[in-house]
Order: C-alpha cells, then structure tokens, then sequence
C-alpha cells in the first residue's frame, strides 16, 4: 500500500460530486506567516490618498460595481454563484447593493483599461499586482495603507494590515513607494497529484521526495507501459511551474547578491538591478543547469505534450491514461465535479534537488503558487460614501468568515491567519518547503517575458533550439523586459531602483 500524508478516495461512478476527502497534516496556514520576514509596518500613506479617520463604513446604504474576472479554475457558473450568496448577505448586514460584474479570464485586463479611459471603472476590482502597481501611476486606484492600519470590523482585535499572513503583504507592497495599492484577495497552491493504482501497478509503493527518486519513479512507470506524467506544453502554468521550483531550489546563493533590502525576498525592482549588474544570466547557473534537468524531467510526459492544452493534459490523468499531473489547489473544483474518476490518488510537492545532484542546492522543495497575485483594489471611481462603502466590503471579503468560504466553495486558499480550512485544502499548505523567493518566470515580472517562454520552452523540449540559442534568446527578452519596466517606473542606480534599505 503507497504511504503518503495525503489520501483522496475515488469518486463513486454513479455520482456527479464526490467530496474530496485529506487526511490532516501537521502544518496548518500559520506555517506560511514564518516564511514572510516581514512585520507588516512597510506601507506609508503616499500624497493624495484618501484618509482613514475611524471605520471605513460610511453607516448608509450605497450601491456598488465589482469587477471579476472569468473562471480560471472553477467553473463560471460556481465563481458567479459562490459570490451572489457572499453579496446577498452582505447586503443583508449593510444595505448595500452589490452588482458583480464578471470578465472572462483572457480579455479582463483590456476590458479594465477600456473602462478606466472611460472613467466607467467599477469601484471594487480583483487585480494582480503588476496591474495594480500601473494603474496607481495613473492615478486609477487608491492607496489603502492608511485604511490598513485601522481594525477591520469583520476581523478585530488588530490592524487591519496585521491580519494577512506576512508574506502575502509583503508582495503586495508596492516596490515604486512602499505602499499597498491593493490587498490580497486569496492565494493556491500546486502539487504533483499521482494515481496511487498506477504506482502501485509499477512496483513503487511510496510518493518520492527527492529528484533522483522521482526520476527512479518515472523510469519504472515507463517501463510498466505507464505515461508517467501528463503536461502541456501551451501552458504557462505546466511550463513555469516546474522551473520556479527548481530554479528556487538552486538560486540561494544568487539570491544573496540580489537581495538589496535583506528581507530574503527578490522583488522587481532588486531584479531590474541585478540585470544591471549582470546577475542574471541564463546561460549559466543555476539557470542553465535548472533548463538542462527540467528537459531531462520531459522524457517522462505524454508525447504530444506539445500538441495539447492544460485541460487536455488533465484529462490524461483524470481517465488514467497518465499517473501523475501538477494540479493548482483551486482547481479541486473541476476534480470534484469530473465523472467517472474512479482511483485513489495522493499529491505531493516538487521533488527536493538534492546537494549530491548540485552542490549549491538547498535541499528543500520550493512551494508553486502561494503569492499573493490575485488581489482587491478600490477604484479612483469611488467617492465619498462609496469610497467608504467600497473599503468597508473589501474587508468584508477578506474577513475569516468569506476566506473560509471561498476555500470551502472554491478551493481557494486564504491569505489571512484566522480563516478556517476545510480538509480537502490541507494537503496544500507548506510541508518541508521553501516559499519562491524571486520570480523569475511569472508575468508578474515581466509579462512579454513569460509568453515567450512558453514559445521558446516548446522549441528547446521538442528539440528544434539547443540550450545555447535558448538562453541566449532568454537573455535578451529578460533585459528588453526589465528596460521597459526600468523606464516605466523611473528606476535607475542614481535612485537605488526605487529600493528602500
């Protein structure tokens, strides 16, 4: 029998919806909070931002607009449905109306430009980082550092700034001034979920921990006839996925030249110094070294990897045609929705690089996911009352009761300390795992950087560009991208990248 922390029972084939069952690990969300070396005193009220006297509540009704963009992991219609019953009862406690405004996934950043030139923004948005950081240099979205220092009524007792885990507010600090434009909405995780019947017809009869064993474990699957791993190479997620961890896994000492302000965490504009300083070089290590293992690991996948989509890929493994996927945490929805699984199955982080493969390795898996991308922002549409009334929700959405929601409806794992999580959600949280300390691949960094990886990871895997022309073509993506946001921000070493020490 496989031993794992982390067992799911299969689905019944009779039924449309079984519930994820998890057995409890140890760790809980409070192990994210240790990883954050940040005590969340960062943000400074900037010029011009709206001030905080007392509750944000403005104590009347208002009628508000939120945007939301589509259904990247659950279905539409459970996101639409999940967020009616969360604004009906806060109309219930309030008053106020809440019209939800819902954006499919691939168009919602320009949807948003287009209202904000029109001044027709929603008052409350979801955003991501790097939008929201743009957008407050034009003058689109609030400061909401003064409002964070004050209580929320939904999760007293504290600051509201002291309620999210450390590291999430960490990110989401602002790196041109230091202020928080936005607060985290919700966060996920990945893992490798693998087909225990699979393992089990191979002879391996427990979840590897480290590279050589996993590799150990994709070489007997190949040779029972089993295709060991299922992925995409159209996805951005299937292909940065595996190379932030090992990429993190390598970089510690890279990190300590990188690491301008000591926190232990690279952001964009430490990024954008060391490319100045010649740093970050993708033909040497750990990046070289990261790319040659991450092509090796491709032996193992499907064999149009190429050729399919990321749902395809999970396809492969929900009907058992492939023993292992990397799966996000908030996409346990379309599992538990899937007909016809019908094995039991684990999951498991990225396996450790171990100091015997490269010298240099931590020995520690780096954890997918858990950033704090995905965040709430209160439009410059907002006036008076509605500003109020848009602050005062916002703390409703990232109060325990909603963050506990949104894990319980939508798989979506919390970014405050006091939200509950159901058990399907546990094997998600950290194990013995290091949290990505610099983002080398996300579009969070830099976008146009992050497409093309995905063109040219599919060129260097399918075997038509050798290592050399794909680092050298990385090379000079990375420094366009990183002369552009230089440029777009104003940073530059006479004013230290905007870093503050």
């Amino acid at each position: 029998m496989i031993t794992d922390n982390w067992r799911v029972q299969p689905m019944k084939r009779t039924s449309k919806k079984s519930g994820l069952l998890a057995a409890s690990l140890l760790l809980s969300l409070s192990a994210l909070a240790a990883c954050g070396g940040n005590d969340g005193n960062n943000g400074s009220s900037a010029a011009g931002s709206p001030s905080a006297s007392g509750s944000a509540a403005s104590g009347t009704a208002q009628k508000l607009s939120v945007a939301y963009w589509g259904a990247e992991y659950a279905t539409a219609q459970r996101v639409e449905q999940t967020y009616k019953e969360i604004f009906d009862e806060y109309k219930s406690r309030t008053g106020t109306e809440v019209e939800f405004t819902f954006i499919p996934d691939n168009n919602y950043r320009t949807w948003m430009v287009t209202q904000q030139a029109a001044g027709s923004m929603p008052e409350v948005v979801l955003t991501r980082m790097a939008w929201v950081w743009e957008d407050y240099a034009k003058e689109q979205v609030y400061d909401l550092t003064p409002y964070l220092e004050k209580e929320s009524p939904y999760n007293p007792g504290q600051p509201w700034k002291d309620t999210f885990l450390p590291s999430f507010y960490k990110d989401s600090i602002n790196p041109a001034n230091g202020i928080l434009n936005s607060v985290p909405a919700y966060t996920a995780m990945i893992r490798i979920l693998y087909n225990k019947e699979l393992f089990a017809q191979a002879g391996i009869d427990k979840a590897p921990t480290t590279w050589p064993e996993f590799i150990e474990a994709c070489e007997k699957l190949q040779a029972a006839g089993i295709t060991p791993m299922a992925m995409s190479g159209q996805s951005n997620s299937h292909m940065s996925w595996p190379l932030t961890s090992i990429f993190g896994q390598l970089d510690e000492q890279l990190r300590k030249q990188m690491d301008v302000d000591g926190d232990n965490l690279v952001i964009k504009n430490e990024l954008a110094r060391a490319t100045d300083l010649g740093l970050i070089d993708y033909a040497k290590y750990p990046f070289r070294d990261g790319l040659e293992l991450f092509k090796q690991f491709s032996q193992y996948w499907n064999k149009d990897f190429n050729g399919i989509d990321e749902k395809t890929a999970q396809q492969l493994w929900l009907t058992g045609k492939a023993a292992m996927v990397m799966l996000n945490s908030a996409d346990l929805t379309l599992v538990e929705d899937m007909e016809g699984r019908s094995f039991e199955y684990g999951g498991m982080p990225i396996p450790i690089i171990t100091k015997a493969q490269f010298p240099e390795a931590m020995e520690k898996s780096v954890v997918l996911g858990g950033a704090a991308n995905e965040s709430w922002a209160v439009s410059t549409t907002a006036k008076g009352a509605k500003l109020d009334a848009s602050i005062d929700l916002i703390q409703y959405l990232t109060s325990p009761e909603i963050e506990g929601k949104l894990a319980s409806d939508l798989s979506l794992l919390p970014t405050i300390n006091n939200a509950d999580l159901p058990e399907k959600l546990k094997g998600f949280v950290l194990q013995n795992e290091d949290i990505r300390r610099a983002n080398y691949t996300g579009p969070a960094t830099i976008k146009e950087f992050s497409d093309f990886l995905v063109k040219s990871l599919q060129l260097y895997l399918g075997g038509s560009v050798d290592i050399d022309k794909l680092t050298s073509e990385w090379n000079a993506e990375w420094t366009k991208g990183m002369a552009s946001a230089k440029t777009t921000n104003d940073w530059t070493e006479a004013n230290n990248y905007g870093i503050k020490k």
